[in-house]
C-alpha cells in the first residue's frame, strides 16, 4: 500500500498539468473538458464536507474530493483530502470549519494555477 503525505510538502504541487495531460492521454480538448467539470463540481464536494453528519458522511466527501483531484493533477488539494480522510469526523462544528479552512484556501490556489494553463474552460 502507498503512503499517504499527511501535510503537503514543498514537493506537493499545486497543479500537476503533466499529470492531467498523462490520465487524459496528451488530448489537449479532453484535459480541458475534465478540468472544467472538476472545477464546475468542486464547490458542491467542498460543501459535503462542510455538511458531514457522520464520520461516513466525511470521509466519503474526502475520499471523493481525494480521487477526483487524483485524476486532475491536484496534487496539494488531493493530499490534504487525503489527510482529513484519515481524521476523525470533527462533530464540533467550528472544528469542522477550521479543518477546511486550508482545504478550501488549497482549493483557490488550485483553481488560479488551473486557470493559467487552460484559461477557455476556467471561470
Amino acid at each position: 500500500m502507498a503512503s499517504v503525505k499527511l501535510k503537503p510538502g514543498a514537493d506537493s504541487a499545486v497543479f500537476d498539468r503533466l499529470g492531467l495531460e498523462h490520465n487524459t492521454m496528451h488530448d489537449q480538448r479532453l484535459a480541458a473538458e475534465v478540468l472544467g467539470l472538476f472545477l464546475a463540481q468542486l464547490p458542491a464536494t467542498l460543501q459535503l464536507l462542510e455538511d458531514a453528519a457522520s464520520g461516513a458522511d466525511w470521509k466519503f466527501a474526502a475520499h471523493t474530493l481525494k480521487g477526483s483531484c487524483a485524476a486532475v493533477g491536484a496534487q496539494k488539494l488531493q493530499n490534504l483530502a487525503a489527510c482529513l480522510e484519515m481524521l476523525a469526523f470533527p462533530g464540533d462544528g467550528e472544528l469542522r470549519l477550521l479543518r477546511l479552512q486550508g482545504l478550501k484556501a488549497a482549493a483557490v490556489e488550485f483553481r488560479q494555477a488551473a486557470s493559467t494553463a487552460y484559461p477557455i474552460t476556467v471561470n
